[in-house]
């Protein structure tokens, strides 16, 4: 799952993200290993916009424990995060793995899938996948 010049991508989900924002214990041990390797700047953190977007949501729903505009825009300025958006193909991409049966969870399958690259998430829709290496 490396890339050219040795630098490893790795697709994170939603929770994942909130819960190493948030400093939770939720978060694995080997789901903080791959953060930790972006902060090494080891590893890019390739965040999906559809996790961004149910970011936002989990903040608010969480009574907003951090200010999502200043962690956006620590996303956007910091080197170990990608922010990738979300192409036409990732749509037609749906339909190739049928274990993933939730939208949101589909959009972040299929940039694994594409990137060819593992996807830092518990969610069991994710996890179930034969497609998708998984960490956590």
């Amino acid at each position: 799952m490396g890339e050219p010049g040795g630098v490893t991508r790795y697709v994170i989900d939603t929770h994942a993200l909130f819960w190493y924002l948030t400093g939770s214990p939720r978060l694995s041990v080997a789901a903080r290993g791959v953060f930790d390797e972006g902060v090494a700047q080891s590893a890019i953190l390739v965040i999906p916009v559809i996790v961004l977007a149910e970011l936002f949501y989990l903040n608010e729903k969480a009574g907003r424990p951090f200010d999502f505009a200043a962690i956006f825009a620590r996303l956007q300025e910091s080197g170990q995060f990608e922010i990738l958006l979300l192409y036409a193909q990732d749509i037609v991409d749906f339909a190739s793995d049928d274990t993933v049966t939730e939208m949101h969870d589909r959009i972040i399958a299929g940039v694994a899938r594409r990137l060819n690259a593992a996807c830092v998430s518990r969610d069991r829709n994710i996890t179930e996948s034969p497609q998708i290496k998984v960490i956590w």
